[in-house]
């Protein structure tokens, strides 16, 4: 095994200090790759993989999707007017919702022109509800019409004042993206002035999240590098300093970013978070390197003395990263294994930068402004002072701490992920409000009929009016409700439709248009209802995006959660490991926990107490980052140790050339994810808000906490 803190891994300087010629050369082909990548990072246009797992649910779900052929996307398009719609109005639309039909990728366009009037003699297929001309009394003929119940919707809500327009794309054929640009455009070109159309659809979701991503990862990494690097100049107030800790850091966030190109993983709204966090746990190192330089005046001794210190905290992090991929979701294993294997690259590029630019950049002998040594000697003397009531008030507060964050509450709302600018939040509301839901919840029965049909009138009494849709309606339609419709009679509907409703010759489909589970509680709790009744009817499957979303969410932070433990107690052990002292865990431990704990509680203040994959996720990667402090603490305590200072004078040595940096590089660390506090994601922000959170309570508690700890009942020596 590699000796040192760092396992060995802080090398990678000394063999770039020994051939610099070859770590330039290295560079310059990093450089290049960099650039040739970066205009080919993707995005991820897939709803559906944030949510699914390993589980019978996501198996069955994956199973519905394959076997769709062609395989379609419903784009639902909801045209409202300020008063009732008028016959010209309605003569409009008719002749808009045909003139769909023949937009490219678009298969079928379902809308009140479609219904028919029941069979008889004289029209077995039955005569359409509208005629050639459309007259003023259109109303009077959709409410009778809805007097037949049969459950079909007419896609025109009750006060005549919005219609529903549900275009079924055929992805095979044509994007999704590409067919709402022909569809806008008919839109525009044929919609009367007196209404407004929006668009939506799980499709649609997903490409106005990719839209707003890009943007968002242009805006943090460039402005993410622009405030951390005006940071370092103003905290150091030295340029040479600010550069030398800074540049190291943008290239090892920008290596991350084309990472992602070579492993072929998707942008998503978590992974994106990624670069602008490495980027700051770069400039972290930085910070701490170049200290030491400036103070001992050579890169050797900083990368000897510093560099195996920063070597276990990119392990650290990476061991957080890495136990991620425990959920079992394909986009959150991405995120791990980018997370892990960038962290490790960022490291060992900001190590091979420095130790270059390090031998061409002399720093001047100008100080670093006081307050940071001033403030972590305040908070050091606190803890020094009073150990035993410091340890106790600490103990006392994880455990009021713990009891808050287990009284959070699962929570994944798929809306949040919506760019803040995006008008598709108020579209899916206004559809829940006129049609019940944007979305599908699909309850499959391999029964008989009479299971089918008291499924679906089951589901009829809960839900509102026209929003559950299965052989029932048309057996109604037909005139024999009780029996199930033969195959001819099913031949006059769109074979599309048909193919949805019957998966097979034993196999029923009930759809239920639901709004998304988690946008309320009220909502959450009429979905837990639905499927409740869908299960105990006897229903075989109940899938869907509603359905994974709200089962699967649940499922996902669990797992999140387990992943949480891992990471905290591995990271700890292998940094007890790295100082071969297994007496160190209580002091890793305690003032690592403390911090995610009350960042975990304090979701009861600005998170209505959700604890969503995100807030997860951060408490996660935070551990993995809170614990550099002690690291870092540890290593100059050890170094101290090891000269033979006693505790007390080790512990005073650690603060004055470590506690000084940490508070440096807590305050960059802020200033950098302070930009993810302006990104237009809510997720973003959460994940910035939640590190900031952490990271401080981390730096406060190390401070008080470990001097009180080292000095009260710690181990006595601690080897390096």
């Amino acid at each position: 095994m590699f000796g040192g803190i760092g396992f060995g891994a802080e090398r990678i300087g000394l063999v770039a200090l020994k051939f610099p010629g070859v770590a330039a050369l290295f560079l310059f082909a990093l450089l290049i790759m960099i650039g040739v990548s970066l205009p080919r990072v993707t995005f991820d246009d897939d709803i559906h993989r944030v949510f699914l797992s390993e589980s019978p649910l996501s198996e069955a779900q994956r199973a519905y999707e394959q076997a769709q052929s062609p395989p379609l996307s419903i784009v639902l398009i909801h045209v409202a007017s300020s008063v009732p719609m008028t016959a010209q109005d309605m003569t409009a639309l008719r002749d808009l919702s045909l003139d769909m039909g023949f937009v490219d990728g678009v298969r079928a366009v379902a809308s009140p022109f479609v219904l028919r009037w029941p069979p008889d003699a004289d029209a077995p297929s039955g005569r359409p509800l509208f005629g050639t001309v459309i007259t003023d009394d259109f109303s009077d003929t959709l409410s009778r019409f809805e007097k037949l119940e049969t459950g079909l919707p007419t896609f025109v809500n009750q006060n005549r004042s919005a219609m529903l327009l549900s275009v079924s794309v055929d992805t095979d054929q044509r994007s999704v993206a590409d067919t709402v640009v022909g569809i806008s455009a008919e839109l525009d070109r044929a919609l009367p002035a007196t209404l407004s159309a929006k668009i939506t659809g799980e499709d649609v979701i997903s490409a106005e999240i990719v839209s707003g991503l890009k943007d968002d990862l242009i805006a943090l990494n460039i402005w993410g590098a622009l405030i951390i690097t005006l940071a370092a100049y103003l905290l150091l107030r030295d340029l040479r300093m600010a550069l030398l800790a800074v540049v190291p850091a943008i290239l090892g966030a920008a290596v991350v970013l084309a990472l992602s190109v070579w492993m072929g993983y998707p942008t998503t709204v978590l992974s994106n978070v990624i670069p602008i966090l490495l980027l700051v746990l770069g400039v972290a190192d930085g910070v701490h390197l170049t200290r030491h330089l400036k103070d001992n005046g050579t890169v050797r001794d900083a990368v000897e003395n510093v560099g195996p210190a920063c070597a276990l905290t990119a392990l650290t992090t990476a061991v957080a990263f890495a136990s991620i991929a425990l959920t079992g979701n394909a986009q959150l294993f991405e995120f791990a294994v980018l997370g892990a294997v960038g962290t490790m690259l960022s490291f060992a590029t900001v190590m091979i930068t420095f130790v270059l630019l390090g031998r061409v950049v002399r720093l001047t002998g100008k100080p670093i402004p006081r307050f940071s040594l001033s403030l972590a000697e305040c908070l050091a003397a606190a803890g020094r002072m009073r150990p035993r009531m410091t340890i106790i008030a600490c103990l006392a507060l994880l455990g009021s701490s713990a009891w808050g964050f287990s009284q959070t509450k699962a929570w994944f709302p798929l809306y949040q992920n919506l760019p803040d600018s995006s008008a598709m939040l108020a579209t899916n509301d206004a559809i829940s409000d006129d049609f019940g839901g944007v979305f599908q919840m699909i309850v499959e029965t391999d029964g008989n009929w009479e299971q089918t049909q008291r499924l679906a009138e089951r589901l009829e009494i809960l839900s509102r009016s026209h929003t559950v849709l299965s052989e029932v309606n048309f057996a109604r339609w037909l005139g024999h409700p009780d029996v199930r419709p033969s195959q001819a009679e099913l031949e006059i509907l769109p074979q599309t439709l048909v193919s949805q409703l019957r998966a097979g010759e034993g196999t029923s489909r009930i759809f239920v248009s639901v709004p998304e589970p988690m946008r309320s509680k009220n909502a959450l709790t009429q979905f837990e209802t639905l499927y409740d009744t869908a299960v105990d009817g006897g229903a075989d499957r109940v899938i869907g995006l509603p359905t994974v979303m709200s089962k699967e969410a649940i499922n996902l932070i669990e797992k999140l959660s387990l992943g949480l433990v891992v990471a905290a107690l591995g990271a700890t052990f292998l940094v007890a490991l790295a100082f071969r002292s297994f007496r160190l865990v209580p002091v890793l431990f305690i003032p690592n926990i403390l911090p995610l704990m009350l960042t975990g509680a304090s979701l009861h203040i600005w998170a209505r107490g959700e604890l969503s994959p995100t807030a997860v996720l951060a408490l996660t990667i935070a551990f993995g980052i809170a614990i550099d402090d002690t690291v870092h603490f540890l290593s100059r305590y050890s170094a101290a140790r090891a000269t033979g200072s006693s505790t007390h004078q080790a512990v005073i040595s650690a603060v004055h050339s470590a506690g000084e940096v940490m508070v440096l590089t807590t305050l960059l660390l802020t200033f950098g994810l302070c930009v993810t506090l302006f990104s237009d994601f809510t997720p973003i922000r959460l994940f910035g808000g939640m590190m900031i959170v952490t990271l401080w309570a981390a730096l406060l508690i190390d401070l008080i906490l470990l001097p009180a700890l080292l000095t009260w009942k710690g181990p006595k020596h601690v080897s390096g």
